[in-house]
């Protein structure tokens, strides 16, 4: 069973030497990039994804109420799934559909009714991903991206 877990001093290092499969690369930043950036992204929220004691994949939520100027178009009663990564050695095993369930349960937590996300638009595999997982495209690009929304 998955887990999402705040990054610990215990732990860091192993979330940032976890990498995406070569032919991802370009879709989705280094861990160790969003580790460094989290601290100044107001309402960021990094968390490891864990099977166990194995570290399977990475993401990073953001809680849009805690950004005092959000972008035109952001939903201020959103969360941003910011970052989302799984291992390449741990890919097609259910564990990216199942931390979208946590990242679900995580807003839901946080008393947000719709979580948002984007995906670069080459990258298929995320898309789809999205879609199955009940997100919807919103029509918007932003900076390459394809922006989707769900409702919780």
């Amino acid at each position: 069973m998955l887990a999402l877990r705040p990054p610990t001093r215990a732990t860091i290092r192993r979330l940032w030497k976890l990498d995406i499969a070569e032919e991802q690369r370009g879709f989705v930043a280094p861990n160790l990039v969003t580790l460094a950036q989290a601290p100044y992204e107001g309402g960021a929220f990094p968390f490891g994804i864990w099977n166990g004691d194995e570290p399977v994949g990475f993401l990073a939520l953001i809680d849009f109420r805690q950004i005092h100027e959000l972008e035109d178009g952001d939903d201020p009663n959103a969360a941003y799934l910011w970052r989302l990564m799984i291992a390449a050695q741990h890919q097609r095993k259910g564990y990216g559909r199942e931390a979208l369930g946590l990242c679900f349960d995580w807003a839901r937590g946080m008393c947000l009714p719709r979580i948002v996300t984007s995906a670069v638009e080459e990258n298929e595999v995320a898309l789809r991903l999205y879609e199955s997982a009940g997100f919807s495209r919103t029509g918007r690009i932003i900076d390459g991206e394809v922006e989707m929304a769900r409702t919780l």
